[in-house]
């Protein structure tokens, strides 16, 4: 009886809560749905055609034997030339990471204090431009290819234009930022998970289509039409956007206002009498719960009733030091800002402002929560940077598939996830009332099991098994992401999660030859194995999240609101 009351009433909360909060400037969604979608309609098309490219002009095959690769039911000397293509075309897919990731690492470094003190748009449309003008020239070289003998290096070229206006580390932290700008404690999970939502609708879509967009028309129209709507996406920003950083500040300096105290005057001073029976409640439960002694009295003429305890009044004075502590920090925060604000672009302020701010002592072990979570994010982002650089390759391989077999198969694994989240995070959070940690860690294992099935994988349909038990692995960026905003102060945000993407923009550096080594190695005797290394990374990214739930514990009083 008692758990259908809870349930009922968790889901009458559900019913109202104020939606139109949680879809407040409803703007950043649909430019992340449109470059997703952009990214996945052409991702596999460009893979195809780079393989082709390389087999007809580096490995001189003739044209018909190259057109069979991308065919079900190859013959065994087709199969032959996919083995002995597959370590030239790693290296060339290894090449276009480490390009796209040079430049972001270095960006790294400055994005975050970019962001907090010049805004989230300009970076925003920065990052845009240059995967518009990428997809735009990587179609203009396909076009060509089939006029002239083109090398597949160029394609890999064509990765220039996004990698040195920022790429994926501009564009993510803006968008993060936006989004906590725009929300607050309670909103922000719902807009975290939404996100994350159309995240997985622009992936399941683009994939969806991609195989019957090239098929209809041919590789270069297929990239050239993601190229046309990542340039209408930039426009988009451009006109309707708004600086969501300015918004943050008034929201911040309204609620600072209205905190003020209120002047006290002469009428206010004069009390009838004067009561400390009860002090402020600035003591923990378990220091409430032991017995106070007798207060004793102290009668006078004006306040006969007036009595105090020596023992609290002593505690109470004692906290009174944490509001200087407290005002000291945001003056230095303060002076900060202004001293990154006079600072030039690349000044090595920035860099010293970002540290500072991520390595500054925080109450409650709010630091070392910082960091965990931090750490088991960059370990997603090892794992995709390192699985991206070998998967086509690895099921071409393993299952003989076609475009159309893989792109069906990256629609299933986009959209089951999809499902997981939107249910996932509705019925147990609501219903069931799981934290964020506790969704986090549930995440993370649902990895290591997804990762295990497809490492083991012998068969097609062991595939889509392994996207079953994944069905709650996209929860996990959403609730990180939220954990961390959630316990750091708006101002210091857009450095926190610079420090991420700085270390994101390295991974590719690490994983991409690794993952490339392993597959290049097991590719004749176990060409899955490189599924056990990234099941073994989400399995200590588990762990980070298994600490931060016991940092809570410890903490339960303080993180009781902030991390449920």
């Amino acid at each position: 009886m008692v758990e259908k009351a809870s349930n009922a009433f968790t889901l009458e909360k559900l019913r109202n809560l104020q939606w139109g909060k949680v879809f407040h400037l409803f703007y950043i969604e649909p430019v992340v749905f449109m470059l997703l979608f952009s990214h996945t309609l052409s991702g596999t098309i460009q893979r195809n055609q780079v393989i082709y490219q390389t087999c007809t002009v580096i490995f001189h095959y003739n044209e018909s034997d190259c057109k069979q690769l991308d065919s079900k039911n190859a013959s065994a000397e087709i199969n032959a030339i996919e083995t002995e293509l597959q370590p030239y075309v790693a290296n060339l897919f290894l090449s276009r990471t480490l390009l796209e990731s040079i430049v972001p690492a270095f960006c790294g470094l400055f994005i975050g204090s970019w962001s907090d003190h010049y805004g989230r748009k300009p970076l925003l449309i920065v990052s845009m431009i240059g995967f518009s003008a990428s997809f735009l020239l990587m179609a203009a070289i396909c076009e060509l290819s089939s006029y002239y003998v083109v090398n597949p290096w160029w394609y890999i070229l064509a990765a220039v234009p996004h990698s040195l206006l920022g790429g994926n580390c501009v564009f993510s932290v803006a968008a993060f930022c936006f989004i906590s700008d725009i929300t607050d404690c309670k909103t922000r999970p719902y807009r975290m998970i939404f996100m994350e939502s159309l995240f997985f609708i622009g992936l399941t879509s683009g994939s969806l289509l991609s195989s019957f967009v090239y098929a209809a028309t041919g590789a270069a129209a297929t990239i050239g039409l993601s190229g046309c709507i990542s340039t209408f996406a930039t426009l988009f920003i451009i006109f309707f956007v708004p600086e969501s950083l300015h918004i943050r500040q008034a929201e911040d300096a309204k609620n600072a206002a209205e905190r003020k105290d209120v002047p006290m005057t002469a009428c206010d001073l004069q009390l009838d009498c004067v009561a400390i029976d009860c002090p402020p409640n600035i003591l923990n439960d378990e220091q409430q719960e032991k017995p106070r002694p007798k207060p004793c009295e102290l009668p006078t003429p004006a306040t006969p009733a007036m009595s105090f305890d020596d023992d609290m009044l002593a505690k109470y004075v004692e906290r009174l030091p944490e509001r200087a502590k407290k005002a000291k920090a945001e003056a230095d925060a303060a002076a900060a800002a202004e001293r990154a604000k006079k600072a030039g672009l690349f000044s090595f302020v920035h860099i010293k402002d970002m540290i500072n701010t991520c390595f500054k002592p925080r109450e409650n072990h709010a630091r070392e929560i910082i960091w965990l979570v931090t750490l088991a994010m960059f370990l997603s982002i090892f794992v995709f940077d390192g699985v991206m650089t070998v998967m086509y390759l690895f099921v071409r391989e393993k299952f003989h598939w076609t475009v159309r077999d893989y792109t069906f198969y990256e629609t299933v694994s986009h959209l089951v996830p999809m499902i997981g989240a939107l249910i996932g995070f509705l019925v147990l959070r609501k219903v069931f009332r799981l934290s964020v940690v506790t969704l986090g860690l549930l995440a993370f294992f649902s990895e290591v099991l997804n990762n295990l099935a497809k490492g083991f994988a012998t068969m097609p349909w062991h595939m889509y098994l392994s996207v079953a038990l994944g069905v709650f692995r996209s929860i996990s960026g959403p609730m990180c992401r939220t954990i961390v905003s959630n316990i750091v102060p708006p101002s210091d945000l857009g450095k926190i999660f610079s420090i991420k993407n700085v270390l994101q923009s390295f991974a590719p550096f690490v994983a991409a030859p690794l993952y490339t080594l392993i597959y290049k190695q097991s590719l004749t005797t176990y060409p899955g194995l490189f599924n056990f290394v990234s099941a073994f990374l989400y399995l200590l990214s588990f762990v980070f999240i298994g600490c931060v739930l016991r940092i809570k514990f410890r903490h339960k009083q303080h993180y009781a609101k902030v991390l449920k």
